[in-house]
């Protein structure tokens, strides 16, 4: 087959510099399917990189004009690279082409008809009605716009990450023929064993923004600080909330108990920083599937996440960890304490993080959505 897929971030080269869960699907699913398919992957470019390479026997192009990594925003540069997308698109011969971020949806879908071959929407979360009270007024009229143009389409295909996102486009299209293909992990990454910190230490992967409440974080390492006074937090990750964080962690004085270590480019860094801590904390009320508590459990990380429906879904109804009650930083110290000091607990919810991980497997789910391709044309 001659694949097409589309998004608008994609890591430069094979070092693992993933910013998000689309990237890393797109990464990992064209890596695969590279060993038997042409794949040709359509990204947005910034500044000194290369417009053309090969990467793991993808072609890769990137297009538009200087677009760096962001979630809020960069309407101008984000609208450009649609354009430069779909250009770029229909002047490659496919059997399907593939959108896998919201941006990316129309150019796949216009291009595929310029081009007469089959269009996919890989869809993560589906925010229609939802988007003014998510992003604001500005980019929320505009993503409201785009994506009812995008679901009023006629797809070939959609495939959802997660039952949750699967239901909730379904009530807003009635369209039942929704497939359900979750992200996944190289398991491999994660055998190796680390040593770990000699102080009880919370991990956090999050982009630093609004709807991912690392702030809930923040304000329940310092109710847990009072009984345990060398309790460690590394926070991973950037976004538009981190100047807010800073000034929080400042104002707490919590210098010598949480760390921002912002964007960590090596995926590797990131699973060692994982492997090494006691528990992994996500603390998000926005996610489409939620990646990241699937690569704690893979390192062997128990979690503490919030009650929202997606991660039930993800975990198998909380395999591997504990729930908290959403935006309560008070529940979520007291979880994260439960943890640290009911060692039988721990145990338990360690031995099931070793059952989970094993479902979400990259080289099982690109031969399912391999499948769904070829089933297609």
């Amino acid at each position: 087959m001659n694949i097409t897929l589309i998004s608008e971030y994609f890591p430069y080269s094979g070092a693992g510099d993933i910013t998000g869960g689309v990237e890393s699907r797109c990464f990992n699913i064209a890596k695969q399917l590279a060993k038997k398919h042409k794949i040709n992957v359509i990204t947005s470019w910034k500044k000194n990189e290369k417009r053309n390479y090969n990467l793991k026997n993808i072609n890769i192009h990137k297009v538009g004009i200087n677009h760096p990594y962001s979630n809020k925003g960069n309407l101008i540069s984000r609208f450009i690279f649609a354009i430069a997308a779909y250009k770029k698109a229909k002047s490659i011969k496919s059997d399907i082409i593939d959108g896998y971020n919201f941006i990316s949806y129309l150019p796949a879908y216009f291009a595929s008809k310029k081009t007469n071959c089959k269009n996919i929407a890989t869809y993560h979360e589906t925010w229609k009605g939802e988007w003014i009270k998510n992003k604001g007024f500005i980019s929320g009229m505009f993503g409201e716009v785009w994506e009812r143009a995008v679901l009023s389409k006629k797809w070939d295909k959609i495939i959802s990450v997660s039952k949750y996102t699967k239901d909730r486009i379904k009530s807003k299209t009635k369209r039942e023929d929704i497939i359900i293909i979750p992200n996944g992990i190289n398991i491999k990454e994660y055998s190796k064993i680390e040593k770990k910190y000699d102080k009880p230490t919370v991990c956090c992967v999050s982009r630093l923004t609004k709807q991912k409440r690392v702030k809930d974080l923040i304000l329940a390492i310092n109710k847990l600080k009072k009984i345990v006074p060398n309790i460690s937090c590394i926070i991973i990750g950037q976004g538009p909330e981190e100047n807010e964080i800073k000034e929080t962690i400042n104002k707490l004085k919590l210098n010598e108990n949480i760390i921002l270590k912002g964007y960590v480019k090596d995926h590797k860094e990131v699973i060692k920083i994982l492997k090494k801590s006691d528990i992994f904390c996500l603390p998000s009320v926005l996610e489409g599937f939620g990646i990241v508590l699937i690569e704690s459990c893979s390192a062997n990380i128990p979690y503490v996440c919030a009650d929202i429906e997606v991660l039930k879904e993800t975990t198998k109804q909380g395999r591997g960890g504990l729930f908290f009650e959403k935006e309560n930083s008070r529940d979520l110290s007291k979880k994260l304490l439960k943890l640290i000091y009911d060692q039988d607990l721990y145990l338990k919810k360690y031995n099931e993080t070793k059952t989970i991980s094993k479902e979400y497997d990259w080289k099982e789910i690109s031969k399912k959505i391999e499948k769904i391709y070829l089933e297609t044309i």
